[in-house]
């Protein structure tokens, strides 16, 4: 009997039943929603906390979210190829007709490779503080197609690129208003 007790235990365990047994029986461990009150709640108003908002509520400002600054990672390629792909947000230290260097917020500096198959992008500045510079109404801001000879030092950029042993080149540099909204093709890039 201790032994067929010993097993059944095991194997709850090991299915996680067991788990699932204990964590019914107590109370959960997120937050309880409060109970409905019969009052109504006056227009406009709202007693939920901070916290306590539907997800995609209550973003936090720009400048309080995480901010992507610079990054390397290894791809694996349809072809069954690997790359090393790099991306950095930052200010442009100098520019030439075949190289870039960038230095990011927290100092990392780099510099890329610029040739034919670099593609430029040039992002419209706002139109005034609380107006987007949008084509048309709409939410995106606008951009152009542009030359490396567009960018200049002190310049805001992000740049993505590849990198080939000891060679690191820009496939795409965007400059301007880029960390406006209306880039990210509604996935929050």
């Amino acid at each position: 009997m201790r032994k067929a007790l010993l097993t059944w235990a095991v194997a709850l365990a090991l299915t996680g039943t067991g788990s699932a047994f204990a964590w019914s029986a107590g109370n959960p461990p997120w937050p309880q929603p409060p109970s409905s009150s019969p009052a109504k709640e006056s227009p406009g108003k709202s007693d939920k906390a901070p916290g306590q908002s539907k997800p995609g509520q209550d973003k936090p400002d720009k400048s309080q979210r995480r901010q992507h600054l610079h990054s390397e990672s290894v791809v694996k390629k349809a072809d069954g190829t690997f790359a090393t792909e790099l991306s950095q947000r930052g200010t442009v230290e100098s520019v030439s007709g075949t190289a870039i260097t960038v230095r990011s917020e927290d100092g990392y500096s780099q510099t890329y490779g610029v040739n034919a198959e670099t593609r430029i992008t040039q992002v419209a500045a706002p139109a005034a503080e609380s107006q987007l510079a949008v084509p048309d109404g709409g939410k995106r801001l606008g951009h152009s197609e542009g030359t490396i000879a567009d960018i200049a030092a002190d310049d805001t950029v992000r740049v993505s690129g590849v990198k080939a042993g000891d060679q690191l080149t820009a496939e795409r540099i965007v400059e301007g208003a880029g960390d406006g909204p209306g880039h990210g093709e509604g996935h929050g890039r």
